[in-house]
């Protein structure tokens, strides 16, 4: 059972994560999901967190945003509770690679839009 939602979950970040050149508009809440999940990932691995067991109120300089952005994205429809942080972990994966500099900003980006720490 646990595989077939973590399946469902993996097949939903997939498509929130998809490329922008699709010939449809994505509706407001898909792209604030897309967004949130971004973010979280990007966070995560700035923070070198693990977004799948990562706790709230952590003690990393981050933690304070990280769990701003996992509350909203934990109420999103769509990607309420664990489909979310699927999503999050996907993006954390794709941050990783990216450099610390290109990484560093979007954190800021993600700072000012959805909180956190200045």
């Amino acid at each position: 059972m646990a595989g077939t939602a973590h399946t469902r979950a993996i097949a939903v970040a997939a498509a929130l994560l998809a490329s922008p050149a699709l010939a449809q508009t994505p509706s407001p809440s898909a792209s604030l999901a897309q967004d949130l999940s971004s973010c979280a990932g990007a966070v995560a691995a700035q923070a070198n967190i693990d977004v799948l067991t990562y706790a709230p109120g952590g003690s990393h300089e981050l933690a304070p945003l990280l769990d701003a952005i996992l509350a909203r994205l934990n109420v999103e429809p769509g990607v309420e509770g664990m489909t979310g942080r699927y999503a999050a972990a996907d993006a954390r994966r794709f941050w990783a690679e990216q450099s610390a500099r290109r990484r560093g900003a979007a954190v800021n980006r993600c700072r000012t839009r959805f909180g956190g720490p200045q």
